[in-house]
């Protein structure tokens, strides 16, 4: 239910009216690294972090959170928010842990300026910006265009609006939103600047894109469009082959089979061994079944050599986008568990 009204907001026509706000917090983070970064070493996925916390927060609340334009790379909450994620495997089995965690978030605000950004983001504002959106539907203005907006304009029924279950909206869409994805950007730029010969494979491409733009009225030297750019299949390769090897959200995901009992058949070889057994499970109905992207995005038989960044896996010899290995990529997830605009 929840997930058809957020998924009308993550649909592709509505994303793309986002592309000039993403280009533009793209643009502000490179003339960031230009001049902040200069100076001495910095981390990669903090920085690409800042980018994805301000898009995703612009895009929920109606303006984002301005890390970009602060001097320099702190505060942010990249590490704070890891510190929590490491705990979520508790919560399944101690709940009581889910309030002792934002007892202690209020004790660490006051002595970390990251964790009081955090907190206040996460618990102190974002029930505010809830309100907000609420006021502003009540006044019969237009908030359509942020995800709480819209949210409250659908036909969900009241408790589905109310603020402690918006917030916790709120909470999941910027961890969702955030973290996976700068941090598919950072093992990305990793590799590309470790093999100088897919860097230049890949700018040469986009160089191209910035030609094809310039045919249809772009100006000199603007970025590429995403239509533009989206249409280039090394870029596509890329952009896959990093999702792969990024996992997305790496955790179990369970899945439960209430109505049968479930037969599995396969073969499994055993490590050091050169011959595959056939094996035959039964799993009771009931019982839980989990698998991590992880595993999957390492089979060597679907992905040779699997732990190399090798994006030409995902061309055909015409170069063209191999689809069938889509299936074995679990970045997203799958099926109706999977994450919303896919």
């Amino acid at each position: 239910m929840r997930r058809n009204a957020l998924g009308k907001f993550f649909s592709r026509a509505q994303v793309s009216r986002l592309e000039p706000t993403i280009r533009d917090l793209a643009q502000r983070l490179c003339d960031k690294i230009m001049v902040v970064g200069e100076g001495a070493p910095f981390d990669l996925t903090t920085a690409f972090s800042l980018f994805t916390t301000d898009v995703i927060s612009g895009y929920c609340l109606g303006e984002n959170l301005g890390l970009i334009a602060q001097k320099g790379w702190q505060p942010n909450f990249r590490e704070q928010l890891y510190a929590q994620l490491k705990l979520m495997y508790l919560f399944r089995f101690v709940p009581f842990f889910k309030q002792a965690r934002v007892a202690m978030a209020k004790i660490t605000r006051r002595i970390s300026t990251d964790m009081e950004t955090l907190f206040n983001a996460l618990i102190v504002d974002m029930p505010d910006y809830v309100a907000k959106a609420q006021a502003d539907k009540d006044n019969g203005l237009d908030n359509s265009t942020t995800v709480f907006g819209s949210l409250l304009e659908s036909d969900l029924p009241p408790p589905e609006k109310s603020v402690q279950r918006m917030t916790g909206e709120g909470v999941s869409l910027f961890a969702a939103g955030t973290e996976t994805v700068s941090w598919a950007l950072t093992v990305i730029t990793y590799h590309l600047l470790n093999q100088p010969a897919l860097l230049s494979k890949l700018t040469a491409e986009v160089h191209q894109a910035i030609g094809d733009d310039h045919n249809v009225g772009a100006e000199p030297g603007q970025v590429p469009s995403w239509a533009a750019l989206e249409k280039r299949t090394y870029l596509h390769a890329v952009i896959h082959e990093g999702l792969r090897l990024s996992y997305g959200v790496a955790s179990r995901t369970s899945r439960i089979a209430t109505g049968e009992d479930l037969l599995y058949h396969g073969e499994w070889t055993p490590k050091g061994s050169m011959t595959s057994r056939k094996v035959e499970y039964v799993i009771p109905r009931g019982y839980a079944v989990g698998m991590s992207s992880a595993i999957t995005h390492h089979d060597e038989s679907v992905f040779p050599d699997s732990y190399s960044f090798v994006p030409e896996r995902w061309l055909n010899e015409k170069g063209q986008h191999r689809k069938q290995l889509d299936r074995a990529l679990l970045a997203f997830s799958k099926g109706s568990r999977s994450c919303i605009g896919i």
